[in-house]
């Protein structure tokens, strides 16, 4: 009661700037002495303050008294604070870093690299930004051999096929002024070496074939020739491949096979060979008989000692 009344005194006094009798009621729980030092403080409860009501009296938020002592280490709790402010060597609240200082307190701010506030505590040794991983080399391209503009039938001579060995028709033997039968097979097929120092596959493909009957007579055909029996026909019968002898003796009968050739270098290409590369055969030897008839009186079952038995 003594409080209101002192407060009451210095608002009938007419001091400008005091609250009236109604509003002292509203600070009747602080004493004239918290007053006077500024203990009471209302902004986080519902009393008033004095300084509210004179900003320029000297004690109010931002004029402080030079005479002012420092406010009080436990202020009067307030009961609709669920979080009143810690006593010295309490802990305080938790902290937000990132929160900005507040007003008037000073202090500074750090950033990151993406400009984001880092709070009052910054990191010394930031992690360094990853390296970009370096391109890889451009891939160099080999230098192209030396592979001469025409190849000819010389430079693969050592890459030819085999000879062609016939079979000759009836039997291996020829009968005068009968025809006799050469038949064989070619093909196409491919060989692997190196030429020029690189490595290649030469293929051989059947152009032409040459049959030398041994008695100053040739013939040519495009490819293989059949038997008899791989034809359909009976023997000594004329075939595209077969001779008549019009003499008794022993001959000599070849087939050449004259070949087309390209030369596969891989990456650098495919080259045609110029010219023919002729596999030469060996030859092979043919005895001619003569046939002979004769008209007897019986058979040669029934006479073997008769003529032409």
């Amino acid at each position: 009661m003594l409080d209101l009344m002192i407060v009451g005194l210095l608002s009938a006094a007419g001091l400008p700037g005091l609250p009236t009798v109604d509003s002292a009621t509203a600070i009747a729980d602080c004493s004239f002495e918290e007053l006077r030092l500024g203990g009471c403080d209302g902004n986080d409860d519902d009393n008033l303050e004095l300084e509210e009501f004179r900003p320029g009296n000297p004690g109010a938020p931002g004029n402080p008294s030079p005479n002012q002592p420092p406010a009080p280490n436990n202020p009067r709790p307030n009961p609709n604070n669920p979080n009143p402010p810690a006593s010295p060597g309490e802990p305080g609240a938790p902290q937000d870093p990132n929160s900005p200082p507040a007003p008037g307190n000073g202090g500074w701010q750090c950033e990151d690299s993406g400009g984001e506030l880092l709070g009052n505590s910054c990191v010394d040794d930031l992690a360094p930004e990853p390296e970009e991983p370096a391109l890889p080399a451009e891939p160099v391209a080999p230098e192209a051999p030396d592979i001469p503009a025409e190849i000819d039938e010389r430079d693969v001579a050592s890459f030819a096929p085999e000879p062609v060995v016939p079979t000759i028709e009836p039997f291996g033997v020829a009968i005068m002024n009968a025809p006799m039968n050469v038949a064989f097979e070619v093909a196409s097929h491919t060989v692997g070496g190196s030429l020029f120092d690189l490595p290649v596959s030469v293929t051989f493909t059947p152009d032409l074939v040459t049959i030398d009957y041994g008695d100053g007579t040739q013939t040519q055909i495009p490819g293989s020739a059949a038997t008899w029996d791989g034809l359909g026909q009976p023997q000594l019968t004329p075939t595209a491949s077969s001779h008549t002898y019009g003499e008794r003796g022993v001959v000599t009968v070849t087939v050449d096979v004259a070949y087309v050739a390209t030369v596969d270098f891989g990456e650098w290409g495919v080259f045609p060979v110029s010219g023919h590369i002729v596999s030469r055969g060996a030859g092979t030897e043919v005895q001619i008989y003569e046939k002979q008839s004769y008209l007897v009186e019986r058979t040669c079952q029934e006479d073997p000692q008769g003529p032409g038995c």
